[in-house]
């Protein structure tokens, strides 16, 4: 049954999740047209990576498994110059898609592919339609041109739903600004004026042995309750922002989201921090991502409140099917106690094990082991280019 243009405009321009938005233009595609099957890919031009994002006549796990990096769909810079649908005969598919696609959608025929684009966004993502694995019908006119007008509505939609979400974020932001603004004038300012009273009876007053071992303990408390505060203060507001595509910096590399945590640490008082970053492999999907730059926010944090460590050294490990970052300190930790930790045994901690969790979720790896070099402790993770 064909959905009227007046209806499927309005269906578009209400959706307010980008994802929302592909369902209904890969179902519509087909709806409006001949064509049987649809799938929309969306484009990360920034880190080079194109995913499966909705899919219609087809399995859903498949368009969950497709993507890859964009230099693997040479049908995108044929497409950049060209407002038209583009069709791909059946001798030529497999020179304008992987072969990944190929297999996962057993593609025979012609297909007929679209760009989604904004003028104000750039590129979004990109449409597949064909007749079906078994077909070797080629895309009328009629359909080319309902593909075109769909593309261009869905297009709009699309970058109304992103800019509706970084919208949204930013009043997150700015309202996580103010809440650490307010914590810092009030509670920090607080604790520091304690601090100061307790240093003063320390230093002034004349205390048995069991009062000062024990203004000396509170000492200690209120010091590193005050450090670890600044730092959550710094982390709230700094706050990640959603980008256009779904990931936690923006248009950041992990590298960098990498160097920002690291440098937080070293100005909230934690361990000095250095970083070292080899390879050359194509940025991780958003899932991986946060994973590598939380296990490095939970490394440093862990190895100066419970190891003491005064630095740590983070490598950070591209490669073209997996990354891996290793978080190395010299503190006074033990590998078979935070080993037990990771295993959810030993103590009341939640980030490790929850870090652990996810890693399996994703099909990556965690791992504990003593620091060659700082003579501390090594906190490992692995997480695969695509956690899809």
């Amino acid at each position: 049954m064909s959905v009227d243009p007046i209806e499927l405009a309005r269906l578009f321009l209400s959706a307010t999740e980008p994802t929302d938005v592909l369902d209904a233009v890969a179902r519509a595609a087909c709806e409006r047209t001949s064509f049987r099957r649809s799938v929309i890919m969306a484009v990360d031009p920034v880190r080079g990576l194109v995913r499966g994002r909705a899919g219609f006549g087809v399995d859903p796990a498949k368009v969950d498994a497709a993507g890859g990096p964009v230099g693997d769909y040479p049908v995108i810079s044929k497409l950049t110059a060209s407002a038209a649908p583009l069709v791909v005969p059946a001798s030529e598919v497999a020179d304008m898609v992987p072969d990944q696609c190929l297999r996962l959608f057993d593609v025979h025929g012609p297909i007929a592919v679209q760009l989604l684009h904004s003028d104000r966004l750039g590129l979004l993502g990109i449409v597949f339609c064909d007749h079906g694995p078994t077909s070797t019908l080629r895309p009328s006119a009629a359909d080319l041109a309902t593909l075109t007008e769909l593309s261009e509505v869905a297009a709009l939609a699309f970058q109304q739903a992103l800019l509706l979400r970084r919208s949204v974020s930013l009043q997150e932001l700015r309202e996580r600004s103010r809440i650490a603004a307010a914590l810092h004038d009030g509670v920090t300012q607080q604790m520091f004026a304690a601090t100061l009273e307790v240093e003063e009876l320390r230093a002034g007053a004349v205390l048995g042995e069991r009062a000062t071992v024990g203004l000396e303990r509170l000492a200690d408390r209120l010091g590193t309750a005050l450090q670890q505060l600044r730092v959550a203060l710094v982390e709230i507001a700094a706050g990640g922002v959603p980008d256009d595509r779904g990931t936690q910096d923006g248009d950041q590399a992990v590298a960098t989201r990498i160097r920002n945590v690291l440098a937080r640490t070293g100005a909230g008082g934690g361990p000095t921090p250095d970083l070292d970053v080899t390879g050359e492999g194509p940025e991780p999907d958003a899932v991986s991502a946060d994973l590598l730059v939380r296990a490095v926010r939970e490394g440093a944090a862990n190895a100066g409140r419970h190891g003491h460590a005064t630095q740590i050294a983070v490598h950070l490990r591209r490669g073209g099917s997996w990354w891996t970052v290793e978080i190395d300190d010299d503190g006074s930790g033990s590998a078979v106690g935070v080993q037990r930790v990771l295993s959810g045994h030993g103590n009341n901690s939640f980030g490790l094990p929850s870090l652990a969790k996810e890693c399996a979720r994703v099909g990556g790896r965690i791992w504990v082991s003593d620091a060659p070099r700082l003579h501390g402790l090594r906190l490992g993770v692995a997480v695969p280019l695509s956690a899809r």
